[in-house]
């Protein structure tokens, strides 16, 4: 898709589905913040019964960690550590009109509220709903199928591995060869968590911070490269995280309309260094949005980090090394709505009456890569 003058930039293309995806009536006030780990157990050889926690169980039926909200800190999304189970996407944004494979509920194990979460499978062609393994080892639950890996430990705040081998689902060649994607117009392989937000950003708000601690452990391409040579126009991973903003001015020339905010952790175009920014609206391809997206590079953001009260590590795009980034929006979130206008959209937007209506993360596949990420603490949240 054609998302900027360089071609190569086509590819920041979220399902708008996500926007209609799960709610966040289930959440509940107090808790532990971002990447929590108490450990259960005795050491004296007395058996321990004290009730766990949802930050030491390690058996039976999940408990829901609490969401926080208290007159310093609250917390925009819910049930971080995964407890209430996922929705499973259909396979086509476009035509699912918004119904899902199925459930991930742990076999019954799912704390009682609905899920909240729902993991996002465009592009594919294995269903996690129908073909995934389920393992569970203490706090550690795991879904596998041929193609994707959803992992994450319940006694965490915002703690998943997600992976997605593009050798698996994306069809092979006419002679059983793993191909490259070579038509422009051509779906991809994406999993991604999304959880619909729906919260308008308050005005008493000093910072509005996205924060996420990442690895990527593994991202590699199985192609023959004698057969398929790489296109960096049309092939990549990449590891992103957006969130879409609504106009709620209802004085506003753009009233109701929307458009993407994120930034590009990883992509192998960029990699060893870290991916550059875009603004542009999503096109492309069948199942697009149509959204305007903007996106600033992390590398600008390390260089306004104090300006703007963020920190990231650099580069961010790199293998088998911790990553953290923390990004306070609300300054960004100006210069997104002053680019957007000059591209014709949200015109009459302003960040005092913005809406965040829903978030997603995770990997989308425009090449045939195969990718692992380990994210051990994520949090969309307002500080006072």
């Amino acid at each position: 898709m054609s998302r900027q003058k360089s071609k190569w930039k086509k590819f920041a293309c979220m399902a708008l589905s996500v926007c209609l995806i799960g709610v966040c009536a289930a959440c509940t006030p107090g808790g532990n913040d971002m990447g929590d780990d108490n450990e259960q157990g005795q050491t004296d050889g007395t058996e321990d019964t004290t009730p766990a926690t949802w930050d030491t169980q390690k058996e039976g039926q999940l408990l829901t960690r609490p969401q926080v909200s208290d007159e310093t800190k609250r917390e925009l999304l819910c049930d971080l550590n995964f407890s209430q189970g996922f929705k499973v996407t259909l396979f086509h944004s476009n035509s699912s009109n918004g119904q899902i494979a199925g459930t991930l509920d742990y076999e019954g194990n799912a704390a009682g509220e609905a899920p909240v979460w729902t993991m996002a499978q465009w592009g594919c062609t294995h269903d996690m709903a129908s073909d995934a393994t389920f393992t569970r080892e203490g706090s550690v639950l795991t879904y596998e199928d041929d193609g994707k890996l959803l992992s994450f430990d319940a006694t965490k705040a915002g703690y998943i591995t997600l992976g997605i081998k593009g050798s698996e689902e994306y069809t092979r060649d006419e002679d059983g060869n793993i191909r490259e994607r070579t038509d422009s117009t051509e779906n991809w392989p994406h999993i991604l968590i999304e959880q619909t937000i729906n919260y308008d950003i308050s005005s008493e708000a000093e910072h509005l911070y996205m924060e996420v601690n990442y690895e990527i452990t593994r991202c590699e391409s199985l192609v023959n490269r004698d057969l398929y040579p790489l296109n960096p126009d049309l092939n990549a991973a990449q590891f992103q995280w957006f969130i879409t903003l609504t106009d709620t001015d209802e004085t506003s020339e753009s009233f109701g309309q929307s458009m993407w905010f994120g930034f590009s952790m990883f992509d192998t175009r960029a990699e060893g260094g870290t991916p550059s920014g875009l603004a542009s609206y999503d096109g492309g391809k069948e199942d697009s949005t149509g959204l305007f997206i903007y996106m600033p590079s992390l590398s600008q953001v390390a260089a306004n980090a104090e300006a703007t009260n963020s920190s990231v590590t650099l580069p961010s795009a790199v293998i088998g090394q911790e990553r953290s980034v923390k990004i306070d929006i609300l300054p960004w979130l100006k210069q997104a709505l002053k680019t957007a206008r000059q591209y014709g959209a949200l015109t009459g937007a302003s960040v005092e009456h913005l809406r965040i209506g829903s978030t997603n993360i995770g990997w989308e596949l425009p090449g045939n890569f195969d990718a692992e990420v380990v994210i051990s603490g994520m949090n969309i949240y307002e500080v006072f």
